[in-house]
């Protein structure tokens, strides 16, 4: 038996036995918060253990703050879907004229965008694909970033629409698909090509429409698209080594460069929003920090890697360590669970919601994109919010029979 497997006997049993358990107390949803959490996280211990070239074994202190992380984020989410929980909006369905008004705001806020990429594209006297990306994750850029709220009501529109999927609104339902699949591309960002594809993928499956191996060619699409993004970035990648990099070496950073309780002000890492807020009232005296964090070197192997992610952990154990690990885990255990019970419970607000934040959990072994990025999630939030308010209520009724 490889050193390095051996080492990681521990954490990949204890892994395997929650993720087995949370598939039976998720009654075999594979888009059960806990079964997308333990199902990550168990590939990327087995692939960190059985590369075992380059790779150090992890401390004994990262490996229990990964496994109370997943225990403590599990038990959470299994202690709420055993409750009775009232849904929010229990059976209110998106209303003709709710849904009406987020397509039309679709197809009128898709010129501004595209115009911003053409903009960004005519400027950037080089690799246009690098310059999107630049134009999406920097503070300052303009244009897309800029533009980038009229996405969170193209997400929303699309997954109303497919929640409803039939004849009558198919072409709809192509034609938002493609607009999503649009940003997705011109962002350059993998995070936006999983939301699309794991949202799509659960409301089919919560309407029994795809079978698993549909869902096994989508992983397969997916994977490659990544491979595509990096590549076309200007960093070329191969499948073995896209693996290699982004499944073990946010582990391998987390392990070696993450000091528990070392950040410079309380909860900087994990409450970005607030300092960023306390930075525009005080005129810049308190700047919030950098999300794209610095770049590590790891070797992994014949391969030698820039890698700037930490794994969800990250913000919590630097800002607060063991403690806020603990913490964040069951918060979030808390919010995921009352989302997944509740829309299993009938609350189709809820199922839009768990949907579109439902890649946070995936993208776990990356990074944290929940609280690092929470004015985006309060977007989606509030975005998903309004037509359930518009339908339950009944506004605007009056729109609908005079367009018909």
């Amino acid at each position: 038996m490889p050193e390095l497997l051996q080492a990681m006997q521990q954490i990949i049993i204890v892994c395997a036995i929650l993720f087995v358990l949370s598939v039976v107390f998720s009654r075999h949803r594979w888009y059960a918060p806990a079964v997308l959490l333990t199902g990550v996280w168990l590939a990327c211990v087995v692939a960190y253990a059985w590369i075992d070239k380059g790779l150090h074994p992890l401390h004994t202190e990262t490996k229990e703050n990964i496994m109370l992380w997943l225990t403590c984020f599990c038990l959470t989410a299994w202690s709420v879907q055993s409750l009775y929980v009232k849904p929010v909006f229990q059976g209110v369905e998106s209303s003709v004229s709710a849904r009406d008004i987020y397509y039309y705001l679709t197809l009128f806020t898709l010129p501004v965008m595209a115009l911003a990429v053409v903009s960004v594209v005519l400027h950037s006297g080089g690799n246009p694909f690098s310059a999107l990306r630049d134009a999406n994750v920097r503070e300052n850029a303009a244009g897309i970033r800029t533009t980038g709220f009229f996405v969170i009501f193209w997400m929303v529109s699309y997954i109303m629409e497919l929640h409803v999927v039939s004849k009558a609104n198919i072409g709809r339902v192509v034609l938002l698909f493609l607009v999503n699949l649009f940003y997705a591309f011109i962002s350059m960002g993998k995070m936006n090509f999983m939301i699309l594809f794991l949202a799509s993928a659960i409301i089919l499956s919560e309407r029994k429409i795809v079978k698993v191996w549909h869902l096994a060619v989508g992983g397969v699409l997916l994977i490659m698209a990544f491979v595509g993004i990096q590549t076309i970035r200007g960093s070329y990648t191969t499948p073995e080594r896209f693996a290699a990099l982004y499944m073990t070496s946010s582990i391998a950073n987390l392990d070696t460069h993450v000091k528990p309780c070392s950040a410079e002000h309380t909860g900087e890492n994990t409450f970005r929003l607030y300092y960023a807020v306390k930075s525009k009232l005080d005129g810049g005296k308190t700047q919030p920090v950098d999300p794209i964090l610095e770049f590590e070197r790891v070797e992994i192997g014949n391969f030698t890697f820039a890698s700037n992610t930490f794994t969800a952990l990250y913000p919590y154990y630097k800002d607060f360590g063991r403690a806020g690990v603990i913490g964040f885990s069951i918060l979030l255990g808390l919010i995921f669970g009352y989302l997944f019970k509740t829309a299993e419970d009938g609350s189709l607000f809820s199922l839009v919601l768990y949907a579109i934040l439902a890649g946070t959990i995936v993208m776990q072994f990356i990074g944290d994109t929940f609280f690092t990025v929470l004015s985006q999630n309060i977007q989606y939030l509030i975005a998903a919010l309004i037509p359930y308010i518009i339908s339950k209520y009944n506004l605007f009724a009056n729109l609908h029979r005079r367009n018909g």
